[in-house]
Formats: C-alpha cells, sequence, structure tokens
C-alpha cells in the first residue's frame, strides 16, 4: 500500500515539474504557408521547361553502343531475316510439290480436257441441230425458224411466216398451212398463255366435209382421219364425230357451246365437255373422250341454218387403235338448239340445263397452277365465219 502510495506522488511531482518547464520555455510562432507565386516561376518559359526535361533526358540515356557492338545487332538481324525467309521457300516448295506433282497435272489436264470435249459436243449438237435451217434463214431472212421444227414445212413458214400448222383431209383432197390469220381460208384457234394445249381448232371456209360426216352412213364411207402438224410433229386424228351449232346466243336462249376451247380442262370441265358433246353429236362412234387424249376440231360453214357451223371432232390416234376402226349408227336423241326446237313446235328436253363453260388450267413461270373459269364472252368473239 505504501509502496502505490509513493509511486503516485513521484507520477504527480515529475508531471508538475514539466509544466514549469514549459511555462518558462518562450513558444516559436509557426511560418505562415508558402503561396504558389513562391513555389512555381511563372516568368519561366516553356522552352526553359522543356530544356530542362531534355536535359534530364539526356542524362537518363545509356551510353552509346560501340561499333562492334552494333555490327553484331546488324549481324543477328540479317540472321533472323534469313531463316525466316528459308521457311517461307520451303514452305512454297511444299505447297508446289503438292499441288502441281505428276499425278495432280494429269488430273488437271483430263478434267480440262473433258470439259474441252463435253463444250465441243455440246456447241456441235448445238450446231448440228440447227444447221439445216442456215439455208431457209439465208432465204427467209425477216421470218424466225425455231429448232426442232421439220424441215418439209421451213418453205411453208418462210413463205407464210403466220403459219402454225398444216392441216391434210383426204376425203375433200385438201393439203394446206394453218393460219394465225383469221381472215386465211385456214385459221387456227389461239390457245391462251400457260395453258396446255387440248384441242387444236381450225376454221376452214370449205363446206366440203359436210356431206361426208353429217350421217353415220357418209361417215362409214368416208376416209375417217385427219393429218395435222403443228410444224414440229405430225399426228393422225381419228374422227369420232359431227354437229351443228350456233355461233349467235340468242339462237339457243343465250347460250353458245364452247366446242372451240382449246386449254387442258379440269377432271369435271373435261367430263362435262366430253358429256355435252356426245349429246350434240349427229351419229355415236361409241369413243368417249377423255383428259388423255388430244383433239382435233374442224369448223365450217353450212347452209344447215344462218349463223350455225357444221363441225367434225377427232381424237389422236394410231391406225391399228381401236378408236381407228370405229363405225358410227345414228344417234337416238340429239341436242339441238332452242331455235330448232322453236321451229318445229317442239318442247326442248334440256331448256332447264345449266349454260356450262369449261374451267381451264394456267400454269405460270414458277409451275403454279390455276383455275380459270370460261365464260361466253372468251367464245362469242371467237372466229365465226
Amino acid at each position: 500500500m505504501n509502496d502505490n502510495k509513493d509511486s503516485i506522488e513521484e507520477i504527480l511531482s515529475d508531471f508538475k515539474a514539466r509544466r514549469e518547464n514549459r511555462e518558462n520555455t518562450p513558444v516559436e510562432p509557426l511560418e505562415p504557408p508558402k503561396r504558389r507565386e513562391d513555389i512555381i516561376d511563372f516568368a519561366k518559359s516553356d522552352n526553359d521547361e522543356k530544356s530542362s526535361h531534355k536535359s534530364r533526358k539526356e542524362k537518363r540515356k545509356k551510353a552509346a553502343k560501340t561499333p562492334e557492338e552494333l555490327d553484331a545487332i546488324q549481324n543477328e538481324r540479317a540472321e533472323k531475316r534469313a531463316k525466316q525467309k528459308d521457311k517461307i521457300h520451303a514452305a512454297m516448295i511444299k505447297i508446289k510439290h503438292a499441288v502441281f506433282n505428276k499425278k495432280v497435272l494429269i488430273a488437271l489436264v483430263c478434267i480440262i480436257a473433258a470439259a474441252a470435249i463435253i463444250f465441243g459436243i455440246s456447241f456441235a449438237v448445238k450446231q448440228s441441230k440447227s444447221a439445216y435451217l442456215k439455208p431457209y434463214e439465208e432465204k427467209y431472212p425477216n421470218v424466225t425458224f425455231r429448232v426442232g421444227m421439220l424441215e418439209k414445212y421451213c418453205d411453208i413458214l418462210g413463205k407464210n411466216p403466220d403459219t402454225v400448222g398444216y392441216i391434210e383431209i383426204e376425203d375433200i383432197h385438201l393439203k394446206g398451212a394453218v393460219s394465225s390469220d383469221n381472215k386465211k381460208p385456214l385459221s387456227a384457234q389461239a390457245t391462251e398463255k400457260g395453258a396446255t394445249r387440248f384441242n387444236y381448232v381450225v376454221y376452214s371456209d370449205s363446206k366440203e366435209l359436210e356431206k361426208h360426216y353429217s350421217t353415220a352412213e357418209s361417215y362409214n364411207e368416208s376416209n375417217g382421219f385427219i393429218k395435222y402438224s403443228d410444224l414440229f410433229e405430225e399426228y393422225n386424228f381419228k374422227i369420232v364425230g359431227a354437229f351443228y351449232t350456233n355461233t349467235k346466243a340468242e339462237d339457243d336462249d343465250g347460250y353458245i357451246f364452247p366446242y372451240n376451247v382449246t386449254e387442258k380442262m379440269t377432271s369435271d370441265s373435261v367430263r362435262e365437255f366430253s358429256s355435252r358433246l356426245d349429246n350434240r353429236f349427229l351419229y355415236s362412234t361409241n369413243i368417249n373422250i377423255t383428259g388423255n387424249d388430244i383433239l382435233l376440231t374442224v369448223s365450217c360453214p353450212t347452209d344447215y341454218k344462218k349463223d350455225f357451223r357444221f363441225v367434225i371432232v377427232g381424237v389422236l390416234c394410231e391406225n391399228s387403235s381401236e378408236k381407228a376402226v370405229a363405225k358410227a349408227k345414228a344417234a337416238d336423241d340429239i341436242r339441238y338448239q332452242q331455235i330448232i326446237y322453236d321451229e318445229q313446235n317442239l318442247k326442248n328436253p334440256y331448256r332447264f340445263s345449266k349454260k356450262w363453260y369449261p374451267e381451264i388450267i394456267i400454269t405460270d413461270d414458277a409451275e403454279n397452277e390455276t383455275i380459270l373459269q370460261k365464260t361466253i364472252d372468251d367464245f362469242s368473239s371467237k372466229k365465226e365465219r
């Protein structure tokens, strides 16, 4: 206890002595802070500053290398460049050997030769296919001759550039070019763009066919065939029926049967077309027209009635086919026009039938098919002599 007391007294005594000592010692005043003007020399120029920096940099520069050291560095760099060049050269040699070795060169030569041969053959074939047209192109420079057309028709086309076909009818000793101009004695019905042809329709100025095909008896005594060519191929058509048709709508209660449709039709339209033809035929040959058939229709003038036409229909076939040997017999029931029933004071059994017109198929450049519904306007405006 006494020891602790003595220690405290010693501490207090020491603290008192230090305080007295500070009171007797004078305190020196603090130095005021320096201004920027005292630190930075604003009168000093930038050049002086740069010179100062430059001098410091120069002091930091390493000592200049000796000529021997510089030569060694240049030699080292030159060796590196030479090694790199050698590597590139070696790589190029490897590539050259890989690409231009003997086998590869032979293969390349063979490929090039084969391509040249193919091109030459193709060019030669093309030239050979069109070679037969050259004399006609020179003879008729303003006429376009298409590769593939039969040479026997080239002079005919040259003399008549509007020729689209050629027809031969033995019964009336007729042979002639069929024109696209409906003012010519033989002309053809055009087909809608994009449609496949189903029926070649030819209009004739001759009345001679009527006496050969207006009855079953005359049919059976006739040749029964018509040859037709579109200038590229020659076809043989067997006549399967004949009928009379009006060309004025008012003669059949506002209706004109579309016998002269040329385009490929829908399946339903083909069936309807075939059925309506059968109803109109003056005799029966028991030949049914289908969508797979190609037809030839010849329309002729007649004295049967004003503004009427006599029409015969043929189906593409060979002489040896069943269609070629068909025989005709008089039809039991024939569908006439309203004017005929009126003149004979008869009731028309077909008076409630719909006025049917075909649906044809049009194909565009992208092979997309669309259905086009024909109307009376498409047929009443057709050529009817």
